[in-house]
């Protein structure tokens, strides 16, 4: 498998960084003891509108503000790097310096990419090829 670094991993990987930060907890942890990872947890969460209930604790932040964190770093982890923001988009967006709205999001458990000889295969969750 090929892996291509670009500023669009950057991107995903500061918006895991972000959610880790909210929620309190790393990717890997167990969730509540289901197989859900961390990420379909954090979008179930995000979905549900009950989203108070991963943030972590020891944070002191208004609901306006940790909701639009949250909606940032899911933004950052699309499945898609054409769907990501920028660093000087989500900057500007933390920053309050920005006239940017937060998109509307997709799920970003959806679709895997698997690379194949002729370039790039989509799949979703059930494996099945949604576009070439």
């Amino acid at each position: 498998m090929n892996v291509h670094l670009s500023t669009k991993a950057d991107v995903f990987s500061f918006g895991v960084l972000v959610l880790e930060t909210i929620a309190g907890r790393k990717p890997a942890s167990i969730i509540d003891d289901s197989e859900e990872s961390f990420t379909e947890y954090i979008w179930r969460i995000w979905v549900e509108g009950t989203y108070s209930n991963i943030i972590d604790t020891r944070l002191s932040v208004d609901s306006r503000s940790i909701a639009r964190f949250i909606h940032m770093g899911l933004w950052c982890i699309q499945a898609e790097a054409t769907d990501r923001p920028t660093m000087e988009e989500v900057v500007g967006i933390f920053l309050g310096s920005s006239s940017i709205y937060l998109p509307i999001l997709k799920d970003p458990n959806n679709i895997w990419l698997k690379n194949d000889s002729d370039g790039c295969e989509e799949f979703d969750s059930d494996n099945e090829i949604v576009t070439r």
